[in-house]
């Protein structure tokens, strides 16, 4: 399209200074057309409107509002050639009035995407004018050219208004990401519903067939016992049956904690007495020392899990020594009681350190990496805390802190 301005329609998305945004929302569209319509309907002001928006349903009765009115003329895109122009994508308002021009153009580009060029009290509205004019089937010049008002460039007003579109738009764009993010959730969480109470099925299953084997297990602990009498031998295996069924059962029911008040030291030579002949194996020995002795000390904890938590620390300091004293320490710091494990192997790499309390952090070639991850669990959920205290070339302490109800 060539006219007096040497401009065509393209001239304005196309030329880097006078492009504003590459993508706006159909929103900021919408407001754009309302910012520019609405001063000229609340002001009872003459003034000459040119557009062609479509299908716009937001702005109809403010459009209506302003035909309707004897001091606005409204030209509207019915009155305009637009074989030049793809009109599915293309629109426009140009306003001209005493006080104030404006003109904005907008392009679709995708969806709801939109090129737009606006400008407020600017020579280039005359511009916009003369370059848009030809489609017109009508001369409206001496309807447009009435109004002078002050055509200086205002540059600094369209700066500013350009930077409040760019934040708006970030801001929509923002909200619509927030809503994705929450849809996407949703769906996730529906899906994790469902494979929640698949999975839930399926340990029922299996945990019902590991206790029928230990109840195997357990009868003939039992005949085993009556034909040879030794109890010594089968007390621990049947008290890690016993531990095995309640994990299950816990495992089962998604790990509830049961809660009462126990004797700490009971348990934890429970776990010694556990554990002592396997260490054997490797010639390590289990040394408890017990700086509270004579002293019941109580706790609120769940005894199956502590069991739990002191066996797998032992294991662990089995694994990575041999021909070593393993100790066990009961101390008192403060209202606290504190269990500590202290073995004299290989050292914990320090960049390691942070990790090992990691679900599925391994040092071990056959090592599943819940070890830690589980004992850090059960005794946070006893309102205590579990840290590796210290792992260098000497001793490696781990170290656990429960708080005391009452000592005796």
């Amino acid at each position: 399209m060539n006219n007096k301005t040497g401009k065509n329609f393209n001239f304005y998305f196309e030329n880097k200074d006078l492009a504003q945004y590459e993508y706006y929302s159909f929103s900021i569209v919408k407001s754009l057309i309302r910012s520019i319509l609405e001063p000229m309907a609340a002001s009872n002001q003459k003034g000459f409107i040119i557009t062609h928006i479509k299908d716009i349903p937001e702005t109809k009765s403010l459009m209506k509002r302003l035909e309707y009115s004897n001091d606005v003329h409204v030209a509207e895109f019915s009155d305009f050639e637009f074989s030049k122009f793809d009109i599915e994508k293309f629109g426009f308002i140009i306003l001209t009035s005493q006080r104030y021009n404006a003109v904005l153009l907008f392009r679709k580009k995708t969806e709801d995407k939109y090129e737009i060029y606006v400008k407020f009290n600017s020579k280039c509205v005359n511009e916009v004018y003369e370059t848009l004019k030809s489609v017109f089937s009508v001369d409206y010049d001496k309807e447009f050219y009435e109004f002078k008002p002050e055509r200086r460039e205002n540059e600094l007003l369209n700066r500013a208004f350009e930077n409040i579109l760019k934040q708006y738009e970030e801001t929509i764009q923002e909200g619509i990401y927030n809503v994705k993010i929450q849809e996407n959730y949703k769906s996730v969480n529906a899906k994790n519903t469902t494979l929640r109470n698949e999975m839930y099925q399926n340990v029922r299953q299996i945990a019902h067939e590991i206790k029928n084997q230990l109840s195997i297990l357990d009868i003939y602990t039992r005949i085993f016992e009556k034909k040879t009498g030794d109890t010594s031998t089968i007390e621990p295996i049947r008290k890690s049956v016993n531990l095995i069924k309640s994990q299950i059962e816990q495992f089962k029911n998604f790990d509830v904690v049961n809660l009462q008040e126990k004797d700490v030291k009971t348990i934890i030579q429970d776990a010694i007495k556990l554990y002592t002949n396997i260490l054997k194996e490797k010639n390590n020995k289990l040394i408890l020392i017990d700086e509270m002795a004579g002293v019941e000390a109580s706790a609120f904890l769940d005894e199956e899990k502590l069991l739990i938590v002191a066996g797998n620390i032992i294991k662990n300091a089995n694994d990575s020594t041999h021909d070593d004293e393993i100790i066990v320490k009961i101390s008192r710091v403060k209202e606290k009681i504190k269990i500590s494990f202290i073995n004299h192997g290989d050292a914990i790499e320090n960049s390691e350190k942070d990790k090992i309390f990691d679900s599925g952090y391994t040092t071990k070639k056959d090592g599943w990496g819940v070890g830690l991850a589980v004992c850090k669990k059960y005794i946070g959920s006893q309102f205590g805390t579990f840290e590796l205290e210290k792992s260098d070339n000497n001793e490696t302490i781990f170290s656990i802190l429960l708080p005391l109800v009452h000592t005796k």
